[in-house]
């Protein structure tokens, strides 16, 4: 059986809880979960208070999951990148803020209030936590199902295909070249597409991306349905069913819940 969580933003503590509550590791928070996949849909740090315990956790789950025949499974977040692009390019500024007069490097963006970024887990970085992230996939498939982080278009940017879009952004975030990734920050600061675009435009991109269904975070859940952070267990379902919301909010005291995914092969 396949499963996904949305956004963890560095709430390690609240992660720790819901896995432990769904089975999927034990009270050594070793892994627990069998042979489950289990799907992450990316931004792993800030706003939260332990961005690298969170990607640490992940890492070696990954490794435990797949000695007991399952899987742990992480996607690229805007936060990820965003993290990245600070560490890579830290006091770098970014092309169109040269461009425009305002000067703002990769490391400010990062650190802005609205990002939350934390000082602390990006001393702690090490170039294995670097690499793992560096090597997220932007979307994955599991049957008829889409992943992918961000409720947004701006992937098809980035090519025609899951495998040509993974293909190109894996490339670019092992590279220097300044403007494809603030292209990419850009690209992610894109939100509520299927939702704008209502059951037609949802339509053509899932045909499009070979799919039948789409699952996404980025988007808070509360902030779209007017809810308290803490009353949100469970998935937004829209557009007849077509798409799926399951951004939690932890970072904003929601209780988190795991998306069972069915998967029909």
């Amino acid at each position: 059986m396949h499963f996904a969580i949305g956004d963890v933003h560095g709430c390690l503590d609240a992660l720790v809880q819901l896995l432990q509550r769904e089975g999927f590791i034990g009270p050594a928070l070793e892994w627990t979960g069998g042979q489950a996949q289990l799907w992450f849909l990316g931004d792993y740090t800030d706003r939260g208070p332990d961005g690298i315990g969170v990607i640490e956790l992940l890492m070696r789950l990954e490794a435990e999951a797949q000695a007991a025949g399952g899987g742990v499974q992480a996607l690229l977040g805007n936060h990820d990148v965003l993290l990245l692009a600070a560490h890579r390019f830290c006091q770098l500024e970014l092309p169109r803020s040269r461009r425009e007069g305002y000067r703002v490097t990769f490391y400010e963006l990062w650190q802005d209030q609205g990002v939350g970024g934390r000082v602390h887990d990006f001393k702690r970085l090490s170039p294995a936590h670097l690499a793992w992230l560096a090597r997220r996939p932007a979307l994955a498939q599991v049957g008829d199902t889409l992943l992918m982080h961000a409720d947004s278009l701006f992937y098809l940017e980035w090519g025609k295909s899951l495998e040509q879009i993974n293909q190109n952004l894996l490339e670019l975030l092992h590279t220097d070249n300044l403007e494809a990734w603030e292209q990419l920050i850009d690209g992610f600061a894109d939100r509520l597409a299927f939702l704008r675009g209502g059951l037609s435009l949802s339509k053509a991109f899932l045909e499009q991306m070979g799919a039948c269904r789409l699952v996404h975070g980025h988007t808070p859940i509360f902030a779209l349905v007017g809810c308290p952070p803490e009353e949100v267990r469970g998935p937004l379902e829209y557009n007849q069913g077509l798409c799926y919301n399951i951004d939690p909010a932890l970072w904003k005291k929601g209780p988190g819940f795991v998306f069972p995914l069915a998967y029909t092969g």
